[in-house]
């Protein structure tokens, strides 16, 4: 190494551990993305909205065939599955067939700093009774759960400003509307469920995120599953959900003040889909479901990174578990030096992954002859997933790293769920720690709709 080097590396580290000694290790993690990606050097691919195609604004979510959230919350007694592996729920996916699963040697960890929940700001992590426990045995082996920090930007990022809070029309919305007497009608996995509106929209909310949110948060949370639900309904189609058996009397009383209001677009109910936690930004529809739908574009969300416990998951896996579940899921054998098999090519909505390479190949043709292309949601959503159907990947926002040394990949995941829509978690963070109320949470996430 020459001389110039060596003082370009010491004079990093130096500006590093200046930067660590004034501000802590959380300053470090703070602020804009996509310093918080290992490849900040990969194309980021952005939609030109502008060119696009006029008619894909008509797509809606029947004609997308999408689910509102990813999975059914767990921890919740009326769940089927409880005290055991909780099958994942179909979660968003167009054209994923049923696929025989493979065992997977897992150890997943909580991050230290940048996604710990707060003792005065319990956010709800969906998935923490499903997979952090103390050990994990599989056909294999077992192992022990362990504590790690999320990778530290190679570049200091900066400060992260808060999010200014939309400016949103405060006229009083009547209350007394006919959604006090409405009744709905909801597609569950055990089969259609008809009740009134309050009690439908009630239990949704108590699954989805509970009575510990911020009130402000349940409010939204309860707009955004009714205007769903009538979006479905408009059409002629039933939405899918899942309930609460019983909504807590803190659940029903908030739902009711907001009963009956909805999100509209164009003078129609918006397709208003939701998921646990973004990544910094949320997703936009066209590149997860393929059509642009104006309200459900790329919206960014740095407050995640402080607050959001799903924020920096790391989640492991052996060269083995890798190359049998694309085997069996792609029927492509991975040979050769594993650090080379899994290439991310670029980055979608600025932090998801977009295309990729998987053993040099960039798609594979499933059981029925259709060609896939291979993307950070067909790895998460086809590909890695374990024994009960689970999704190993939280969201398609990740990094991926391999230690030759100790012969494992890791994965950085940041997120959870699909990313369209409002983020749950978000909703909470907003009205907690940025004053935000429902309305303008809803115009945060779901921009260029109307509240009515």
């Amino acid at each position: 190494m020459t001389n110039s080097s060596l003082f370009r590396c010491a004079a990093a580290l130096l500006v590093l551990s200046a930067y660590i000694w004034l501000f802590g290790f959380a300053g470090v993690i703070d602020g804009d993305m996509p310093p918080a990606f290992a490849d900040e050097g990969l194309e980021v691919v952005r939609p030109d909205y502008e060119t696009e195609d006029p008619s894909d604004n008509l797509l809606s979510a029947t004609g997308l065939n999408i689910d509102p959230a990813n999975l059914p919350k767990p921890g919740f007694a009326d769940l089927p599955g409880m005290g055991g592996n909780l099958p994942a729920f179909q979660e968003d996916f167009n054209g994923i067939e049923h696929i025989d699963t493979v065992p997977f040697e897992l150890t997943e960890q909580l991050p230290v700093t940048g996604g710990q929940n707060e003792p005065d700001n319990p956010i709800l992590d969906i998935d923490d009774t499903l997979i952090i426990t103390t050990t994990t045995t599989t056909t294999t082996s077992t192992t022990t759960t362990t504590t790690t920090s999320p990778p530290v930007p190679e570049i200091l990022p900066e400060i992260i400003e808060p999010p200014t809070p939309p400016v949103v029309d405060n006229t009083p919305v009547n209350n007394d509307s006919p959604a006090l007497t409405q009744r709905l009608t909801v597609n569950t996995r055990h089969g259609n469920v008809t009740d009134s509106a309050l009690n439908i929209i009630a239990r949704i909310v108590q699954l989805e995120i509970g009575s510990s949110f911020h009130v402000e948060a349940i409010k939204a949370q309860a707009v955004a599953a009714y205007t769903y639900i009538m979006h479905f309904e408009s059409q002629g189609g039933t939405a899918n959900a899942e309930l609460m058996s019983v909504a807590s009397d803190l659940v029903t009383d908030t739902v009711r003040e907001v009963l009956g209001q909805a999100l509209y677009h164009d003078g129609n109910f918006a397709a208003s889909v939701y998921h646990a936690s973004s990544a910094g930004y949320t997703s936009s529809s066209s590149n997860v479901w393929g059509g642009d739908i104006p309200y459900l574009r790329s919206v960014q969300t740095s407050f995640d990174i402080e607050h959001d416990s799903n924020y920096g998951r790391v989640v492991s896996f052996t060269p083995t578990d890798i190359r049998l579940a694309v085997l069996e899921r792609t029927g492509i054998n991975l040979t050769g030096d594993p650090s080379q098999w899994l290439q991310i090519q670029n980055r979608v909505d600025t932090v998801y992954v977009g295309a990729m390479s998987v053993g040099g190949h960039s798609s594979f043709t499933n059981r029925e002859g259709r060609e896939i292309n291979f993307t950070g949601r067909t790895l998460r959503d086809m590909i890695l997933i374990d024994t009960s159907g689970t999704r190993m990947l939280r969201s398609a926002a990740f990094d991926i790293a391999y230690d030759s040394g100790a012969d494992r990949f890791t994965f950085t995941t940041y997120g959870y769920g699909h990313g369209v829509g409002m983020s749950q978690n978000g909703a909470n963070i907003l009205a907690r720690h940025h004053g935000f109320d429902y309305r303008q949470i809803l115009a945060f996430y779901y921009p260029g709709t109307t509240l009515q």
